[in-house]
């Protein structure tokens, strides 16, 4: 489904003097149905490395192809493979001056020129199917987090994506609504989507990811299945890096 080949990515800092690697000759794949959960420390490339999948950031050297599609090429349209790779976001992006409804509806009426009526039942199925249905006439503000986080993942599914990606899509939540979040993502996982997630929730990686990579400093320093990975890290980077979350 996804072929990450040599991908490597700079940030200019200090008006431009410095430069920082964010990646770093990063290679892997993610096979289609696959539930991979990329981890590390603050700073290590995890987010930079999932907006590359769908065009948000840039490379530097490397190529991306998913399902067939070369993401680098001129010739590929961002558009389209936005709304085939969705993306939830650690803030949720949502509009604040539009409905849950239309949070949800808007994309499908200008993106895949959907009728209006067509778009609002696919968009009231997918409130119900993320438990908030009584939300559809809710603005933002009036929401929880948990339930904005919803509209946002109902609003990514709406455009019938082939993958999601997750940027540490619990991370901004209270407590007591991350699990109802993570019990949403669970059921994707269980429904085959192909899923790419950055995350500190390491529970949600040992039961959901059938592999974990572990990032630093811009490089992919192992990878594995979740149990191996968790009880027997290989690297003494990693090794670290669990001592002090788990």
């Amino acid at each position: 489904m996804v072929r990450i080949e040599n991908v490597s990515r700079r940030f200019s800092i200090d008006g431009g003097k410095t430069s920082v690697m964010a990646l770093k000759n990063v290679s892997n794949q993610i096979g289609r149905g696959e539930v991979v959960v990329i981890i590390g420390p603050s700073g290590s490339g995890k987010s930079t490395l999932l907006r590359t999948l769908n065009g948000l950031e840039g490379i530097d050297e490397g190529n991306i192809v998913i399902d067939g599609v070369d993401i680098c090429s001129k010739t590929t349209c961002m558009n389209t493979l936005r709304t085939e790779v969705g993306m939830v976001f650690q803030h949720f992006n949502l509009f604040e001056n539009k409905t849950c409804l239309e949070n949800i509806v808007l994309p499908q009426t200008v993106v895949l020129k959907r009728q209006r009526q067509e778009a609002e039942e696919v968009a009231r199925k997918l409130l119900e199917r993320v438990g908030i249905p009584d939300r559809e006439n809710n603005y933002p503000r009036q929401l929880s987090g948990g339930q904005q986080q919803r509209v946002a993942i109902a609003r990514a599914l709406a455009m019938k994506p082939k993958m999601m990606l997750f940027d540490e899509a619990t991370s901004a939540l209270d407590p007591e609504t991350v699990s109802g979040v993570l019990d949403l993502m669970k059921q994707l996982a269980r429904e085959g989507m192909t899923m790419a997630v950055v995350t500190h929730e390491m529970g949600f990686a040992r039961e959901v990811a059938d592999r974990v990579i572990f990032m630093d400093q811009g490089e992919v320093v192992e990878e594995g299945e979740p149990d191996a990975f968790f009880d027997s890290p290989r690297s003494d980077r990693a090794q670290r890096f669990l001592e002090q979350i788990i």
